[in-house]
């Protein structure tokens, strides 16, 4: 399995739906820029809320996919209580 990059997928959210600065960026988040700059550069990793945020004000929608049925899950079908 190839490893995934978690800043390089933050930096292409980012990049490709809104093109905010990483000042911008860390604004809306109401972080630091240097802490956005952190997380594209792996140098720190956001935590799970970071990262569903980032997405968030990127206009991305994070999926999981379900092996054993073949169904994509949105996060927010999972996080329905049982």
């Amino acid at each position: 399995m190839r490893e995934v990059s978690i800043g390089n997928i933050l930096k292409n959210m980012r990049n490709t739906n809104t093109n905010y600065t990483q000042k911008e960026m860390g604004e809306k988040m109401s972080i630091a820029d240097n802490t956005i700059s952190s997380y594209e550069r792996e140098n720190s990793q956001p935590d799970f809320q970071t990262i569903v945020n980032y997405a968030d004000i990127c206009d991305f929608e994070i999926k999981m996919y379900n092996k054993k049925t073949n169904e994509e899950v949105t996060l927010e079908e999972l996080s329905k209580e049982l």
